[in-house]
């Protein structure tokens, strides 16, 4: 029988938090083939065990920041009352959504996959799937409940998803990871309602 896990602490916890922030300044400003562990020990401070009982290699801190940035994508489009309206769910889901991918962390990770997917393949395949892949299954099941209840026609419910998703999407991302552009919540909001819109229209 194998021993059970012991839960890390709050000052393990806080810890591996802290590590994982000050390496993502590092992956943002020098990207990920240019970052050493041995940069990010010299800014984290501390033992160097200590670095690597957290993380053992430089591909384990990113994978862990993927997955962090990637749970708030799957939080957003996750339903919170049942009682909501379709398309008000849909609107606080693409708000919630488009606010991730538009926020700091979130165009830094979109920005260093795609320019380091060719030299780490294994990566950026690990960022596909539970990044959009994952987005487009999370919204799927929410979509098959809404169809077995009548509320959407019989249709493939993945391919509704990423048309939904990139609507949301649309240029407001591009624009951001490729131009600099910010863009206020008021965009946002007006970016997703006529996303909602067009997605409900028979």
């Amino acid at each position: 029988m194998s021993a059970p896990v012991t839960p890390p602490t709050d000052k393990q916890a806080a810890k591996r938090e802290e590590i994982l922030n000050v390496a993502w300044e590092i992956f943002a400003k020098e990207g990920f083939g240019r970052t050493s562990m041995d940069q990010i020990h010299a800014c984290v401070g501390g033992s160097k065990r200590t670095l690597y009982k957290h993380f053992p290699n430089k591909e384990k801190l990113f994978e862990a920041m993927i997955e962090r940035i990637s749970g708030r994508v799957i939080k957003a489009l996750k339903p919170r009352s049942a009682s909501e309206s379709l398309e008000a769910t849909l609107f606080r889901m693409g708000v919630d959504y488009l606010t991730v991918l538009l926020s700091e962390d979130g165009l830094a990770l979109y920005r260093a996959m795609t320019s380091e997917a060719q030299h780490f393949p294994e990566l950026s395949r690990d960022f596909f799937e539970n990044g959009p892949e994952a987005a487009t299954k999370s919204l799927a099941q929410f979509l098959s409940l809404q169809q077995s209840k009548g509320s959407l026609p019989d249709i493939d419910l993945e391919t509704a998803a990423e048309l939904f998703l990139g609507a949301v999407r649309g240029n407001l991302h591009l624009s951001a990871v490729l131009a600099g552009r910010s863009h206020s919540p008021e965009v946002i909001h007006n970016k997703v309602s006529d996303a909602v819109r067009a997605f409900l229209k028979d």
